[in-house]
């Protein structure tokens, strides 16, 4: 479990927190440093997970409208508000545009996407009456930049990214803020469906973190940390941007060869 940072501690106390895809991998570890954090938190997600003492648990399908409608009158009846809605719940598909269906990105879309859209519709009339929100939307660099094989992901995140955007304009004067994290990394379990592929492709895979300036995988607690910050009160004035988590590989390419000119 992620501990609280030394000297920033408890910044989440009196804040109520649902945080979509959170039985396992980045929602859960999410979920486990906002509590730590002092935060009420709803975790949620359409696979089973056990509560832990820090959060509760529920069900929700983040592309049924209904099951967006409980899981908010579930926080309302537990903590009378929401003020944090953290939109972590997604799919992954690897192949080229040849290899993948329309069925395939239409999944991608629904979770990843769509989920995203109908989860701020949900939260929005709550927060306007609380006086304000800070929406935290879990992009990813795949939706900065380009990547063969990505194809459906990659079109699923940047959508998200629009609805960021729009959504930061539209609602910002309610005091409702609206970010996205864009890691570099996600859990294991999303690429389980690919671990035959992906071990015979090592040497690309290993290429893909010594490019970076950084060259390692980014954890699931780095990300976790930067929802908190965008969480809290810490991040009041920042609307519609990006915070990645690449370790620098959208930075650019790095060269060991050129540190011996």
């Amino acid at each position: 479990m992620n501990t609280p940072a030394q000297g920033n501690t408890r910044i989440m106390v009196g804040k109520t927190c649902l945080v979509t895809g959170a039985a396992r991998g980045a929602g859960r570890a999410i979920a486990r440093t906002l509590a730590a954090h002092g935060a009420n938190v709803l975790a949620s997600d359409v696979l089973p997970a056990d509560a832990e003492p820090g959060f509760a648990f529920r069900h929700l399908d983040v592309r049924n409208e209904a099951d967006w409608q409980a899981a908010v009158e579930d926080c309302l009846q537990r903590w009378q508000g929401i003020d944090v809605l953290v939109n972590c719940a997604a799919v992954l598909h690897l192949g080229s545009i040849e290899h993948t269906s329309a069925a395939d990105l239409r999944r991608l879309f629904e979770v990843n996407t769509l989920g995203s859209f109908l989860g701020i519709r949900a939260v929005v009339p709550v927060m306007k009456n609380l006086g304000g929100g800070s929406i935290v939307n879990i992009g990813s660099v795949d939706g900065l930049h380009g990547q063969n094989g990505l194809s459906a992901y990659a079109t699923s995140k940047w959508g998200l990214k629009g609805l960021t955007r729009c959504a930061a304009m539209e609602l910002g004067r309610s005091h409702i803020r609206v970010n996205q994290v864009c890691p570099s990394d996600g859990s294991g379990e999303m690429f389980a469906d690919w671990s035959d592929q992906l071990q015979a492709a090592e040497q690309d895979v290993q290429a893909y973190f010594e490019r970076r300036a950084m060259p390692r995988p980014g954890t699931l607690e780095e990300l976790a940390d930067a929802v908190l910050f965008l969480a809290s009160d810490q991040s009041r004035y920042c609307t519609g941007t990006d915070l990645v988590v690449d370790g620098g590989l959208t930075a650019g390419h790095y060269l060991p060869a050129f540190n011996e000119f």
